[in-house]
Order: C-alpha cells, then sequence, then structure tokens
C-alpha cells in the first residue's frame, strides 16, 4: 500500500507539470511565431542597407562578431536562471540549494516520525507547492513593478526625444533616470547595443528571461522607427497610456477576485497540511490511517475528495 502511494504522488506531480506544461505551450507558440514574423519584418534588407546581396563587407562582419557574444550569452542562459531572475533572486546554483533543503529536511522527518515513505514525499510534495507559490508571487510582483515604471520611462523618451534628441540617444538617457528594478534591464540592452546589437534586439533580448509582452511591443515600435521612421513619440505617448489603463485595471481585478483565490488556497492546502501536522507531532494517533485497511480506505476517500475540491475551486476562481 505504501509503494502505491507513493508511485500515486509522483503520478500526480507528472501530471501537474504536464498540465502546466500544456497550459503555457499556446502562449509560447504565439510567441514564437510573433517573434519569428517581427525579425523576418524588421531585418535589414541589402537593397535598404545598399549592400548587394551576397557581398560581406568589412564593417558587417566586424558588427556581427560584436553581436555574436551577446546574443549567444542570452541564448544560453537556462531556465532555472531566468526564472530566478524573474523572482528577483541571484541567477546561481546555491541559491536552488538553499531553496531545497528545507524541503529535503522536512521530508526526512516526516518520514523518521511516521517510518512511512508516503509521509516524507506528502512533506516534499507541500514544501514544493509552498515554495512554487511564493515564486511565483516574487515573479508577479516583480512584473507589476517593472510594468508600473515602464510608463514614465516611456514619458521621459517622449520628452527627450521632442526637444530634438534621436530614439537611441533618448533610450540611453531616459534609462540613467529609471530606478532599478527597470534600470537593470535597460541598461543590459544598452550594453548589447555596444556589443553591436540594434536597439530593438539588444532590448527584446535583453527582456527575454522577464516574458513581458509590454517589452516585446516596444522593442517593434523602435524597430520601427529607427528603420523606417515615423512619429514614434506619439506611439510610445499611446503605449504609456495604455500601460496606465492596463494597470488600473489589473488592480480592481486582482481586487475583486482576491478573497476568491486566498479562500480556494486555504480551503485546498487545510486538509494535507493539517494531516502532516497530525503526523509529525502525534505519530501514534496517526499511524493507523497507514496502517490498518479502513485508514487507506480514508486515505483514498481523502484524496478522491480533494482533487474534487482542488477541481471545483479552479473553475470557481477561472470563472470570475
Amino acid at each position: 500500500m505504501t509503494i502505491i502511494l507513493a508511485l500515486l504522488g509522483i503520478a500526480l506531480l507528472c501530471l501537474a507539470g504536464g498540465v502546466e506544461l500544456w497550459w503555457n505551450a499556446t502562449a509560447r507558440q504565439r510567441q514564437r511565431v510573433a517573434a519569428r514574423h517581427t525579425e523576418a519584418r524588421l531585418a535589414p534588407t541589402p537593397a535598404a542597407t545598399g549592400t548587394p546581396s551576397g557581398i560581406v563587407t568589412p564593417a558587417s562582419q566586424a558588427q556581427a562578431t560584436r553581436a555574436a557574444p551577446a546574443s549567444a550569452a542570452v541564448a544560453k542562459l537556462p531556465g532555472w536562471r531566468a526564472a530566478l531572475r524573474r523572482a528577483q533572486l541571484p541567477d546561481r546554483p546555491a541559491t536552488i540549494i538553499l531553496i531545497a533543503t528545507p524541503g529535503v529536511l522536512l521530508a526526512l522527518a516526516c518520514g523518521m516520525r511516521m517510518h512511512s515513505f508516503v509521509f516524507a514525499l506528502l512533506g516534499l510534495v507541500l514544501y514544493a507547492i509552498g515554495a512554487a507559490v511564493l515564486l511565483r508571487r516574487r515573479m508577479e510582483r516583480q512584473q507589476r513593478q517593472l510594468l508600473r515604471q515602464l510608463p514614465d520611462f516611456l514619458e521621459n523618451m517622449v520628452r527627450l526625444a521632442g526637444i530634438g534628441n534621436s530614439l537611441s540617444m533618448a533610450f540611453q538617457t531616459a534609462t540613467q533616470q529609471v530606478p532599478p528594478p527597470l534600470r537593470p534591464l535597460l541598461e543590459n540592452a544598452l550594453l548589447y547595443t555596444r556589443g553591436g546589437m540594434d536597439l530593438d534586439r539588444a532590448l527584446q533580448q535583453a527582456s527575454r528571461p522577464y516574458k513581458l509582452a509590454a517589452m516585446e511591443t516596444l522593442s517593434v515600435v523602435l524597430g520601427t522607427s529607427l528603420r523606417i521612421g515615423g512619429r514614434s513619440d506619439q506611439i510610445l505617448q499611446r503605449m504609456s497610456d495604455f500601460l496606465r489603463d492596463v494597470e488600473q485595471v489589473q488592480q480592481e481585478l486582482a481586487a475583486t477576485t482576491s478573497e476568491t483565490r486566498l479562500s480556494a488556497w486555504v480551503i485546498g492546502l487545510l486538509p494535507p497540511v493539517t494531516a502532516l501536522g497530525m503526523a509529525l507531532f502525534s505519530p501514534d494517533f496517526f499511524r493507523p490511517m497507514v496502517e490498518l485497511p479502513a485508514g487507506h480506505a480514508l486515505l483514498w476517500v481523502a484524496l478522491a475528495l480533494e482533487g474534487l475540491g482542488a477541481f471545483l475551486l479552479y473553475r470557481l476562481a477561472k470563472s470570475l
């Protein structure tokens, strides 16, 4: 029975990971298609650059050589490092070890108290859920901070461009007046431009770990303005106003659904956390649940009800 419950717990973890990947697959596919389409439209043609097709000039070769290290550095960024950077944590292996160590200790304590691998796995799963929720909240908080600072940055660019500065110079000057966490992102983009990248591609590469659609839109606007021209200040001003409206709507939505989302988390995590606490502080009282057939039946019923309740709460939260 213990082995069956352990395999069932592992299967649930795999199922949760598969559902998460399936939910994000469509969004990732749309982002890749949009990025390829944007790069294809913004790529300079030989006619526009005045260079015949098939001829590599020393200047273009030097620019490609300078741009290669910056592009390769971003392309080789692992997913876990990008996730830690979005959560405002040091993107080092030591951070992963510090996050995982309490979970391993909790699993060992649960297994030693109950002499059961199932409760060790339960403790590890609950800690992983809690750590994932905290990391997700840190990511969302940083994204809100970035989106909150972006309209002021765009308006500053509009003012600088309105007094005669070029778009690149306005971008560089406005970056020096932006506080963190937006300033390191923009400074990384400027660093890539010094390596030979165009400004729009540098901004797209620097903002890729943060997964912000607003930065993708800004890179398209900058690329179009640098290559084609036009009233970029009006576009940036409208984009700034739109971002402010989106932020206000998101705050209203979060205030409206906060009670339901918090209730869903509390009700969903209360039964397993209570069972884990009983197993840790009173193992003799809880041991019949894993040793007697009646306890096994109760655990199966509790697992089924927990899954049904989680599904219903998820549907309720998504319907708002």
